[in-house]
């Protein structure tokens, strides 16, 4: 239910819902916050009181009013258009401008990556700065649906400020009819705010435009049913692009796991090719768990963007299907229980006409009512549909999320097993570097040895020669000395004297 409440600043009339008693509440007008209080109590409306202000009102001048022809008269099928003109605005809602808003997202993905710049060595900017072209995109995406969900909450502020207005205020007439639509559209359009910005200010007068033309209220009641399923299909499209993004970035997300292990295998089979360079090896390996950290992170930060995305979009709109709802509520309440036909003649004229209608008014307070409960149940109906629709989408999610883990897993295992045969191909490098180590060793000690022996076997052999050297020298001194004796033999006779004691022969001796 709605109520009217002055605000206590500018003094303008306000119509808010029973919601708002007791809380905050800005004024449209002069933008003042102020704390809503409960309206004064009041007794029921009598539905006949009525006839004590008809009765005064002397019955000679509405007999006299009703029997006058009005000059210009027309039928109710042709009713001439309320006074003014008759602007068909196209409501915009909470759309927002798709290249606005790209620009926009473009100048915050620059100033993500001009912040994060000298923090490339850290986790966060190496995740954004050094693991291709994927993450840029990812971040771009988010970066516009961010700007979009940013514009969608200031305009929807505005749609809720706009439900304080007094679009149908009592002091122009307490009814609404064909000749006083003209007077509350006129008093629509000096409000500080366009049609377009609005869903109640549009549709209100959207309603008393048709209702001015036609002159029924059914009519007028299903102009504004074809309006609020115009509101609703724009409030749903409004939000097809972040849709779009967010069903992208993790895709993008895949796309990079893929790039990732492509990288990854193929650096693996270089080192499997590169196996007996040690150096080689490490930097094929190097090149693998490069691949593997793109492939990783890669789909790490689109899986985080995306939820950081959805929660906000889905309770932004969530917030404007409540807000529709608002204005319906709105609607029924304020403006078709209003509307007054005066076209159709009464079955009875004065004060019993108008007794009879507030008696039907009085019994169709329950249809109302029941109308309302209705409508709950409705309401309560479509939350049950959104639950059981976000529950099929989490189960959707939770699945393509266990076939991911799957994929992960696989991917995970593969990297252990590129990590094993690493590993046994760098013990069996080192075991033949210890091998060759020790062979170089054993090489050099035996050089060493060998050394020792061809230097020990020259110094044998120069002691020997010089040896042999003196002995030659001594022999030729010996045989000089011997022909000179021999020569001076030659000269003389020489006597062997034998000693008498060595005559004697003996056997041994």
């Amino acid at each position: 239910m709605y109520f009217e409440f002055t605000c206590e600043n500018c003094k303008k009339k306000l119509r808010l819902r029973e919601e708002y008693v007791g809380k905050r509440a800005r004024c449209p007008y002069c933008q003042h916050a102020q704390v809503v209080q409960p309206p004064s109590p009041s007794g029921p409306d009598d539905p006949l009181s009525f006839l004590q202000e008809a009765s005064a009102v002397p019955r000679q001048e509405s007999s006299a009013a009703a029997r006058q022809p009005t000059p210009g008269a027309v039928g109710p099928s042709k009713r001439a258009a309320p006074a003014g003109p008759a602007r068909e605005e196209s409501a915009s809602g909470t759309e927002v401008n798709v290249w606005q808003s790209g620009l926009l997202g473009l100048a915050v993905f620059v100033a993500i990556y001009a912040v994060l710049f000298p923090f490339q060595n850290t986790y966060l900017g190496g995740l954004l700065w050094k693991r291709g072209w994927v993450q840029f995109v990812e971040v771009w995406l988010a970066s516009w649906s961010a700007v979009i969900l940013f514009f969608k909450y200031r305009k929807l502020t505005v749609q809720r400020r706009s439900m304080l207005f007094d679009l149908l205020p009592d002091d122009i007439s307490r009814e609404i009819n064909v000749e006083s639509a003209s007077r509350f559209i006129q008093h629509i359009r000096g409000l500080p705010i366009q049609s377009g910005e609005s869903f109640l200010v549009n549709r209100v007068l959207r309603g008393l435009e048709h209702f001015g033309v036609v002159g029924s209220s059914s009519e007028a009641a299903n102009r504004l049913a074809s309006q609020s399923e115009i509101d609703s299909n724009a409030v749903d499209s409004s939000y097809t692009l972040i849709k779009v993004f967010i069903w992208a970035i993790p895709i993008l997300g895949f796309l990079g796991t893929v790039i990732g292990i492509g990288q990854a295998v193929g650096a693996f089979s270089s080192a499997m090719a590169a196996a007996n360079d040690l150096s080689a090896l490490k930097s094929s390996f190097n090149s693998v768990t490069s691949g593997l950290s793109t492939a990783f992170d890669t789909t790490l930060l689109a899986l985080a963007l995306s939820m950081c995305i959805m929660f906000p979009m889905s309770s932004l709109q969530k917030a404007e299907q409540d807000l529709l709802n608002w204005v319906d509520e709105y609607c029924n309440e304020n403006l078709l229980k209003r509307l007054k036909e005066t076209g159709i003649p009464s079955p009875l004229d004065g004060a019993n006409g108008q007794a009879l209608q507030a008696a039907i008014d009085a019994a169709m307070a329950g249809h109302h009512a029941e109308f309302r409960a209705w409508a709950k149940k409705l309401e309560a109906t479509g939350e049950s549909l959104a639950q059981q629709i976000a529950k099929a989408w989490a189960q959707t999610d939770e699945k393509i999320r266990e076939r991911h883990a799957a994929a992960m897993r696989e991917i995970v295992k593969a990297g252990d097993s590129f990590q094993q045969t690493a590993e046994r191909l760098k013990t069996v490098s080192e075991k033949q570097a210890a091998a060759m180590d020790e062979l170089a060793s054993r090489t050099t000690e035996l050089h060493s040895h060998l050394a020792d022996s061809l230097e020990r076997s020259s110094k044998s052999i120069c002691q020997a020669a010089d040896s042999l050297n003196a002995y030659f020298a001594a022999l030729q001194t010996g045989l000089g000395s011997l022909n000179d004796v021999l020569g001076k033999l030659g000269e003389k006779q020489v006597v062997v004297q034998v000693p008498a004691s060595r005559r004697r022969w003996r056997l041994f001796g």
